[in-house]
């Protein structure tokens, strides 16, 4: 029994010390095999030992989002971790009834399934998503550009189960197959890197960040539109010039709300417009709160109703905006389940009031259902992704396709506190820049502003908790990866063969029936 609650403990301190923001990846390699060795060895309620495993996991690496809501990070973490351990009983059952290999095989389909599904249901949360975990170490990873992070995934995933066939096994010839699994990739990463240098030659492009770093629980109280425009037309006109290509404010910057029908008239924009004549070749891309009314026929499933019976959605949006106004607006399309969305409105809309507030407006908000491209006067195109977006692979390359030469991060990282919250939120954006090979600049609220180059680079980081308004060189790329032209083709080839998986787990359940009759005490899953 004390090594089995050794090997409980062992699982989530290889995984919590091996996740970003340490450049520790190496131990995910081995993090999945203490439980592999536990359920070799656990006669009885394997499932309930591995959840804790799991669980102790999610708290060692995502505890911050506390500081944001108590009640939603404890939801958080025992509904990710029911779900992740769910597929260590397939792996259990799929061994039990089929064989060791087999099993090691439906672990792997399932786990890759799983991580696809947290990409792409309403109830999306793949923060803890494996290939996430080799955020902190680029170098190793610029293969990315054809797998995305799902071959990350893949790559941690079969180290792991080779490994425990050598445990299971340890000769001269099974040692072998895993350090053949982890040094291959590397080198081939090492040689992309080099090729993916930064062109020398090419044109570049100035960008200006202003990191206001307003307290985020005290940002909407105020309803002063001329001070807080004010507030940052002043930081801006620090380092901004007649060359500056873009000026980018953080998510939420404007927290005016403007009815996007006239959001020209509105006073924050107003000013806006005014201010940018002294710059009539800037793109400013800001954080903006607009709403939309809607026909009661054709309203969606978020829309709220006001006091005179009419319809509407609010939206956290970026507008591209130039001296002429307002001439584009991107409505977030990724919303953050529980915070900024009810999963599933039009089934679960009743529990609305449940809600957890930020700050502004609580309850589901309305989104766009597809990614829209911002342009400079040069024409530059630019992807304008908003704070929880940034973590989607697939979904950021939608951008890219559409002409995005460079990848714009507006966030708010202050609801954690300084935690690593905010650390791995920066160091995903740079699995983007990898995957796109499209430079990243970063603009929050407060946080981690930087330059990302598209080797995943990071350069020109502000401070935590500090004002701060900086300038970026950009290059413009323009060629498109295998990743970007593809996506998660990893998720969906998984997601097929796991059907042949859940085929095997009912034939399964039929064995075990046999099983149990011909057993008066059957093993516990």
């Amino acid at each position: 029994m004390k090594k089995q609650i050794l090997l409980i403990l062992l699982a989530p301190a290889l995984l919590t010390l091996g996740w970003p923001p340490l450049p520790t990846g190496f131990l995910l390699f081995c993090g999945f095999l203490p439980l592999f060795i536990l359920e070799n060895e656990a006669k009885r309620w394997f499932g309930s030992k591995v959840y804790i495993s799991i669980l102790l996991w999610n708290i060692g690496t995502t505890w911050w989002v506390w500081n944001a809501s108590p009640e939603g990070c404890i939801a958080m973490l025992l509904a990710n971790s029911y779900l992740m351990h769910l597929v260590f009983r397939v792996y259990r059952r799929v061994k039990r009834f089929y064989g060791l290999k087999t099993g090691i095989i439906a672990f792997i389909i399932s786990w890759l399934s799983f991580e696809y599904l947290h990409l792409n249901w309403d109830l999306t949360y793949p923060w803890l998503n494996l290939g996430n975990g080799m955020a902190a170490l680029p170098q190793f990873i610029q293969w990315y550009e054809f797998t995305g992070t799902l071959g990350g995934t893949f790559w941690i995933l079969v180290v792991n189960c080779l490994i425990f066939l050598w445990y299971l096994n340890p000769t001269k010839s099974t040692v072998w197959k895993p350090i053949s699994a982890i040094t291959a990739p590397i080198l081939i990463s090492a040689i992309l890197w080099f090729q993916a240098s930064p062109d020398k030659n090419s044109k570049t492009y100035e960008v200006v960040v202003v990191q206001p770093n307003i307290d985020p629980y005290q940002k909407f109280n105020s309803s002063d539109s001329e001070a807080e425009v004010n507030y940052f037309t002043k930081m801006a006109e620090r380092k901004t010039k007649p060359n500056t290509e873009f000026l980018l404010f953080p998510e939420t910057a404007i927290t005016e709300y403007s009815e996007e029908r006239y959001i020209n008239n509105t006073v924050s924009q107003t000013l806006l417009r005014n201010w940018l004549q002294k710059f009539p070749d800037l793109t400013l891309v800001a954080g903006t709160n607009t709403f939309r009314f809607f026909d009661p026929a054709n309203k969606p499933a978020t829309a709220r109703k006001n006091n005179s019976g009419e319809y509407y959605d609010v939206y956290n949006a970026t507008t591209a905006i130039n001296k002429d106004g307002v001439n584009a607006i991107y409505r977030k399309s990724k919303l953050v389940p529980g915070v900024e969305k009810m999963p599933y409105p039009s089934i679960f809309s009743f529990l609305e009031t449940y809600s957890i507030d930020l700050g502004g407006i609580s309850g589901s908000l309305g989104q766009d259902s597809f990614s829209r491209v911002f342009y400079s006067k040069n024409k530059i195109g630019a992807a304008p992704l908003i704070c929880y977006e940034s973590i989607f692979g697939e979904y950021v390359s939608t951008f890219v396709q559409k002409g995005a030469q460079v990848i714009f991060v507006l966030t708010n990282d202050g609801w954690w506190g300084n935690t690593p919250g905010y650390r791995h939120h920066k160091l995903y954006a740079r699995l983007r820049a990898i995957e796109n090979r499209r430079e990243v600049v970063r603009c929050t609220n407060t946080g981690t502003s930087c330059h990302i180059d598209k080797r995943g680079t990071i350069t020109g980081e502000t401070p935590w908790w500090e004002t701060a308004v900086m300038n970026y060189s950009i290059n413009a790329e323009t060629n498109l990866t295998f990743y970007t032209k593809h996506g998660d083709y990893l998720g969906k080839i998984a997601v097929f063969f796991f059907a042949f998986v859940f085929v095997m787990l009912l034939g399964g359940s039929r064995l075990s029936k046999n099983f149990v009759k011909n057993n008066s005490e059957p093993t516990t899953f």
